[in-house]
């Protein structure tokens, strides 16, 4: 499942520096509520809700990034398009960072990201 994770700066670089980041964490993805109020939504527009959502919630980690990460929740039943993570991720997860405009970044791209902040 794709997740969108909001985190702060020092989280970010948790993930570099341990090459994985501890739960819990709060992450949002494509709800299947959502999927089922609105069937003749696509899921590209799914998706971007799922990153909008996350990113609007940025202020709540005290600003920072969204990680885009591929993670296997077996059990997990989203609340409002929302997850809790137990953790950890692990770098390997990781698809790409999204920065509070929606700017997609590579992860071979965030130290650089880290650098530049």
């Amino acid at each position: 499942m794709r997740l969108y994770i909001p985190m702060g700066w020092p989280q970010l670089q948790e993930l570099v520096d341990a090459d994985q980041l501890d739960g819990p964490l709060r992450a949002c993805c494509v709800d299947p509520v959502w999927r089922a109020g609105a069937p003749e939504v696509g899921e590209e527009e799914w998706e971007f809700e799922a990153q909008l959502a996350a990113a609007e919630s940025l202020a709540d980690v005290g600003g920072g990034v969204v990680l885009a990460a591929d993670i296997e929740l077996p059990e997990a039943t989203p609340a409002d398009g929302w997850v809790t993570v137990a953790g950890p991720i692990r770098r390997t997860g990781a698809a790409a960072v999204l920065t509070t405009d929606l700017a997609w970044y590579g992860v071979q791209e965030i130290p650089g990201l880290l650098e530049d902040r």
